[in-house]
């Protein structure tokens, strides 16, 4: 007797057969789309491509389009279902799509390849509209969710000329930052300035723009390096927290929920506009002889620190120069020996903040060694220096200062017999009354009078292997601790290679840079422990590796396998270009230089 489990049973193989060859007899179809059609330009959408009458992955190149970056990473979905007794199986690729400006955009007719065979892949068109206000107003609260600013006081420098400005970061209340990454850095070389570290000044509440801020303020001295309009800007990077990479500020400007999310961290680069700025040339009439490049407003003073000498002893000469200024571009002023002195190289100290140098006071020290005796004139120093502020050049005379050098003592040497009875030494007599006798007093008989040092008694090395196993004990738990750590890390890095070598034989561009990306994280970790690089994006990777002081071709080709494997995530990088032999052949050399 059949059962009528074994009945379902054969059913069930009948009609997946029947399935099967009713798919095979069907025609195939191709359609096209995006979903949605009509989209803002900050939004993103679909490029569907559905394949009707199979279950074949097929293969065809994706044409771009100017104006839309299409990932080039599709995400596939496959399915197979009876719709009112007729068969139905179908090919889903879905590719995500970012509008870079407004218009209508159509991805041309192109092919694929299924089991051999080519089909046409008909046209699609997409709308992008301009922004709604809403839109608009998002967009605009972004940028002015954090920005920088920097003041100055005025609106021109002269070339050399050193100004204390002020950079002020402004991060708005609703924007959930984490950590200032940074301090700003300057971009564009036509300015010097100070490195700048922690923040000087913070400041909450300030209301601006109909928005509440903190501002985090930093001192900055810029020095023109050129005549002309030049550009000056700096950036600085924020830690804040975003809900998911769909809804990231840094993806798309517009969405419902723009700051307040908790999911996890990205990098945010606030970059303060470029900033043009007047710099004019020092004026070259009346301009001093002697002048060596000193701009800003000064006094000097001279002094030593002896009035009266004898011959032969060296006098300190200081020169100080005070106000605010290029101190750090002032050279030391020129001072030459000459018959009545011998004059050394001076010494520098500068008395003020040490990292801007902009207000304090510069100090040079001379040695002067006098050569003869008599009332003499110490060399007087003249300083030129360009005041911008008066756009003139003045000089300072220094004062005359007189130095009374005496001809001092001289030594007479003594006869030379005398001085050879006096380093002769006389033999001394010993006398009786020195010498003592004592008693014969019997008792415990020694063999030398000389006490036994600590170090021969049995309980001083007793004690000693108290700290000494101690000492073993920490050191065996501490090689076994490192040992595991090596051996985990000897592990893991195996394991990353296999998947990376799998990857490239198999021309999986995806897994062969994730497998190379962490690769890099965990020589890096193994060269910082304080840092956490598996929580790093690519960009916070090359600015870390270009840290470590590498070679310059090996710092280029990590930079640029780096961003190949960003680049798969949308169509800036076809994997089918990538020679894999070559990149796998390049891992190992960078992997050693980063150990």
């Amino acid at each position: 007797m059949i059962s009528i489990y074994n009945i379902l049973s054969v059913s069930l193989v009948v009609s997946l057969c029947a399935l099967t060859n009713i798919v095979k007899a069907q025609n195939i179809r191709v359609e096209a789309n995006f979903s949605p059609s009509s989209i803002s330009r900050a939004n993103r959408t679909i490029y569907k491509v559905v394949i009707h009458g199979t279950q074949q992955n097929p293969q065809g190149n994706l044409p771009q389009v100017p104006g839309l970056r299409i990932s080039s990473n599709p995400q596939s979905l496959r399915s197979a279902n009876f719709i009112n007794g007729v068969s139905s199986v179908r090919v889903e690729l879905n590719f995500q799509v970012q509008p870079e400006r407004s218009g209508t955009f159509t991805v041309p007719s192109w092919k694929v390849i299924i089991d051999g065979q080519s089909y046409q892949v008909p046209p699609a068109t997409l709308q992008v509209l301009n922004p709604t206000q809403q839109e608009k107003q998002a967009e605009q609260d972004l940028r002015q969710a954090a920005l920088l600013e920097l003041s100055l006081p005025r609106s021109y420098f002269f070339e050399g000329e050193t100004i204390m400005a002020s950079l002020t970061l402004f991060i708005w209340d609703r924007l959930p930052v984490n950590r200032i990454e940074n301090a700003p850095k300057k971009i564009g070389e036509s300015f010097s300035s100070n490195n700048l570290g922690k923040w000087n000044e913070e400041k909450r509440n300030v209301s601006r723009s109909g928005k509440i801020y903190s501002t985090y303020t930093w001192p900055v001295a810029l020095t023109a390096a050129m005549a002309g309009m030049q550009e000056i800007s700096f950036s600085v990077n924020l830690r804040v927290r975003v809900n998911s990479r769909r809804n990231s500020p840094f993806s798309s400007p517009f969405f419902n929920d723009p700051f307040f999310g908790f999911g996890r961290e990205e990098s945010l680069t606030v970059e303060l506009p470029a900033k043009l700025i007047e710099i004019k040339p020092l004026p070259s009439n009346n301009r001093p002889s002697d002048y060596s490049g000193a701009i800003g407003n000064f006094r000097a003073h001279t002094s030593v620190d002896a009035e009266q000498i004898e011959m032969g002893d060296p006098v300190r000469l200081n020169f100080s120069i005070e106000g605010n200024g290029n101190f750090a571009a002032i050279p030391a002023p020129t001072l030459e020996s000459n018959e009545e002195f011998k004059i050394g190289p001076p010494a520098f100290s500068f008395l003020g903040n040490e990292e801007v140098k902009f207000e304090g006071r510069q100090n040079f020290e001379f040695i002067l060694t006098p050569q003869k005796a008599g009332n003499l004139k110490v060399p007087t120093i003249n300083f030129s220096y360009f005041d911008p502020a008066m756009e003139s050049y003045f000089t300072i005379v220094g004062n005359e200062i007189s130095l009374l050098v005496k001809q001092g003592e001289k030594w007479i040497a003594p006869p030379e017999q005398t001085l050879m009875q006096e380093a002769i030494p006389t033999k001394a007599s010993l006398s009786s009354r020195d010498l003592f006798q004592t008693e014969s007093d019997p008792g415990t008989w020694h063999t030398t009078l000389k006490s036994i040092s600590i170090e021969k008694t049995p309980w001083f090395w007793l004690i000693q292997l108290v700290p000494l196993s101690g000492t073993l004990t920490f050191g065996f738990l501490g090689w076994k601790k490192r040992n595991k750590f090596h051996e985990d890390f000897r592990i893991k890095k195996a394991n990353l290679s296999r998947k990376l070598n799998e990857s490239a034989d198999h021309k999986d561009a995806t897994g062969f840079f994730r497998a190379f990306k962490d690769l890099v994280r965990m020589q890096i970790s193994k060269r910082d422990k304080t840092r956490n690089t598996f929580a790093f994006s690519s960009t916070e990777l090359i600015s870390l590796i270009k840290e470590q002081k590498l070679e310059k071709n090996i710092i280029s080709k990590i930079e640029e396998m780096l961003q190949l494997g960003d680049g798969l995530e949308f169509a800036e990088t076809s994997s089918k270009e990538l020679d894999f032999k070559k990149l796998r052949n390049q891992v190992p050399e960078i992997l050693k230089k980063l150990s």
